[in-house]
């Protein structure tokens, strides 16, 4: 049996991702969890019942994005087989870019189960995890669609170039300036999700977490973008064989 529905998947992330954020947005704001005025993204799931939302849809979305990185991987390995003889990429570096994709799904997960208001460690290196490795991954993904022919359009990979260099800036502007700001932060500690201008490092706080949600609305149009390739592909049922032969009764 042949799934050829697998271009959904990239549309359902681009979906559920957004709708996510939104929510648990509105309710930490109406809850007066959070300031309006952009907050981390973080921020908007770390106190119930917002972070029951938070850590559910993202796990899925973790979940649905992992499936489409394995999907990549294969649908580069098996065109470079039966497709096309000329230039490409090595199988090696074909693994090592999904293992970064996965890397970033397990970063997903361990930002959405580990609350910054309960273990605020754990929760930044999921974080660091998640954007460090995604961010590389797209990298590494647009250096396959340059390396092989035929695999992407020219219009596409123009696309994903400028996407990719959108989040090489803006990862770079929300880790650096959350430092600096974390640096002349002279709040409460114990509600930094609230951030008021008094508190030091206002400005820099401001360009970090847009630069944030920046970072993850393009991390979903690069998702998104895997739709034309994925609409030609078809996933056929995997088959189950018995290890040892048994008589069955």
């Amino acid at each position: 049996m042949a799934f050829t529905w697998i271009y959904l998947l990239p549309v359902m992330v681009f979906i559920i991702v957004p709708v996510s954020f939104l929510t648990t947005y509105t309710i930490a704001v109406l809850n007066e969890h959070v300031d309006p005025a952009f907050p981390y993204i973080s921020d908007t799931g770390s106190y119930s019942p917002e972070s029951c939302i938070f850590g559910q849809l993202v796990n899925i979305a973790a979940f649905i994005i992992a499936i489409c990185v394995y999907i990549k991987y294969l649908e580069v390995k098996n065109f470079q087989q039966t497709i096309t003889s000329k230039g490409g990429i090595s199988h090696r570096f074909n693994k090592v870019t999904s293992a970064f994709g996965l890397l970033s799904c397990i970063g997903m997960d361990i930002v959405a189960n580990f609350q910054e208001s309960n273990v605020i460690v754990v929760h930044l290196l999921g974080a660091i995890l998640c954007f460090g490795a995604g961010t590389i991954y797209f990298s590494l993904q647009l250096w396959i669609s340059y390396k092989v022919p035929g695999l992407t359009s020219k219009r596409l990979l123009l696309t994903r170039a400028i996407l990719v260099g959108i989040c090489i800036l803006t990862t770079i502007s929300t880790v650096v300036t959350a430092t600096l700001a974390l640096s002349e932060y002279r709040g409460s500690t114990n509600n930094p999700q609230k951030w008021n201008p008094e508190d030091g490092g206002w400005e820099l706080h401001l360009v970090s977490t847009i630069s944030e949600w920046i970072l993850v609305i393009t991390y979903c149009i690069l998702i998104l973008s895997f739709v034309p390739e994925f609409y030609d592909l078809e996933f056929e049922a995997p088959v189950i064989t018995f290890k040892n032969k048994r008589t069955f009764t």
